[in-house]
């Protein structure tokens, strides 16, 4: 038998098994196109639960009540902090008394240094206050004639011996639960202007 025998054989050999490669994959693609999936079956990337399901609730959040922590400024002196969330127990053109859901009450002398902020309250559905034209409305900067007692509002301060001073009073849509974005310039979402060490006073 000659040389070239034995490479005619190989090449008549590996034509073959192409071709029945080629015939068996064109059985599966023929199977497969005539199979129905089980309706069980999930497509790729896509999950069972239902659009947000598994997020958690906010209302389930911890509710930031009341705080007091002491910062560092940078003259290098200290300031003690004050935080708190509640509603107003008593309010006059000077002070401000505000009482949060644990019993916590603390007085604020209230200044011409002072900043108010009231958001318009919401529509009977919840949904953000509207105007005439349907835009939504803006938050605005008041004063303490605004301000009613009942009002859940969210206050900082400073503290200085057993006086404490309201810097700023948020009232309205700002006041839900959760930290939001706070009032500080700090890098937390505290209402202070630095960081320092903080003693929670809400309730454990």
């Amino acid at each position: 038998m000659s040389v070239q025998e034995p490479l005619r054989f190989r090449k008549v050999l590996l034509a073959g098994v192409i071709a029945l490669a080629l015939t068996g994959t064109g059985v599966a693609i023929a199977w497969s196109a005539t199979d129905t999936p089980s309706p069980s079956a999930s497509a790729p990337g896509q999950s069972d639960k239902a659009p947000g399901q598994g997020k958690s609730d906010k209302a389930q959040r911890p509710q930031h009540l009341h705080s007091e922590s002491v910062v560092k400024k940078a003259d290098g002196s200290f300031e003690t902090v004050l935080t708190q969330q509640g509603t107003v127990d008593a309010v006059s053109e000077t002070s401000v008394t505000v009482k949060s859901e644990d019993g916590f009450t603390q007085t604020y002398a209230v200044n011409a240094d002072t900043k108010i902020i009231k958001f318009p309250a919401p529509a009977a559905d919840g949904s953000p206050a509207t105007g005439d034209d349907g835009k939504r409305l803006k938050r605005s900067e008041v004063t303490i004639a605004d301000i009613a007692t009942g009002d859940t509002v969210r206050v900082s301060g400073v503290k200085s011996g057993n006086n404490a001073e309201a810097r700023h009073i948020v009232e309205g849509a700002g006041t839900g639960p959760g930290h939001g974005k706070g009032l500080g310039k700090g890098h937390g979402h505290g209402l202070g202007k630095g960081l320092g060490h903080a003693k929670r006073l809400s309730p454990k």
